[in-house]
């Protein structure tokens, strides 16, 4: 047995605090990072920074056929780093319409072979059914890929709320005066329906197969926490968006929001402790 941790991400584009992120990472000595809304322009900067403590580094970039597409909605891209092995799959394993999104590995730990993903799902508020298509074709890999150990994380920009009545409350839904989350008949111009269940599909559908969300595979809906954080007027919005979820076969030991005040990015990382 092996234990193992992981870290989670996302860095908001903010290059100038490149170095302090990475310090902050190594702070809690991780054996997986995974970093998420890179941009090309950072991504040298953060592999020579990594470099020092992981001696394998691979980035979704380096395996992008064609980086003059990438800009703009397209910009970012996702670093995973470690001293395990690691071995990149190839990013059209997932049907998903930007596939720089998905960053897919094998890790070897020990005898073990892990098929190690991350992403950033595009925020439907800007990119509309876009994150519902990036959230199916994550949901229709894993499911594929069951039989092997899985361990997926990264900004999911969902769920919406949780709460000990409803669980999981997507975007596409509507709390009543009741307390009780219904899904709207239509959402951002198509199916209500659709747009809960690819929010769901991954939150929670995931368990079906066997993979599950680590956080909450030790802590109920009564436990709150939140990894993103939006200053709205006099309103403070919190969300739980970043997330790991892995095969029932890794044991959770810890999952924990690592908050700080620093205002290194507007994401707290999440760092899970597994033992396979």
């Amino acid at each position: 047995m092996r234990e193992f941790s992981c870290l989670t991400w996302n860095t908001a584009k903010r290059i100038k605090y490149s170095e302090e992120q990475v310090n902050f990472i190594n702070s809690f000595k991780p054996d997986v990072v995974a970093l998420q809304e890179v941009l090309i322009n950072s991504d040298k900067k953060l592999k020579e920074l990594l470099s020092t403590n992981y001696k394998n580094i691979i980035s979704s970039f380096d395996l992008a056929p064609d980086l003059k597409i990438l800009t703009k909605k397209r910009m970012f891209g996702q670093i995973i780093a470690s001293n395990f092995r690691l071995e990149p799959n190839d990013p059209k394993d997932f049907n998903v319409p930007w596939q720089e999104r998905v960053l897919s590995v094998r890790l070897f730990i020990n005898n073990s072979e892990i098929y190690f993903h991350t992403t950033h799902i595009p925020p439907g508020s800007g990119n509309g059914w876009i994150k519902i298509e990036t959230l199916e074709g994550i949901y229709e890999r894993l499911k594929e890929n069951r039989d092997n150990l899985n361990i997926l994380c990264g900004d999911f920009n969902t769920p919406k709320e949780e709460d000990l009545k409803n669980g999981m409350v997507s975007f596409a839904q509507r709390v009543n005066d009741r307390g009780e989350a219904k899904v709207r008949n239509s959402f951002r111009g198509g199916e209500g329906v659709r747009w809960d269940k690819g929010e769901r599909g991954i939150i929670v559908g995931l368990k079906e197969f066997g993979i599950e969300d680590s956080f909450r595979k030790l802590f109920s809906y009564d436990v709150k926490d939140y990894s993103w954080k939006f200053n709205r007027k006099d309103n403070v919005i919190k969300r739980r968006f970043d997330h790991f979820f892995a095969s029932k076969k890794f044991e959770v030991l810890n999952a924990k929001y690592l908050h700080n005040e620093k205002k290194l990015s507007d994401h707290s990382p999440l760092m899970v402790k597994y033992k396979i």
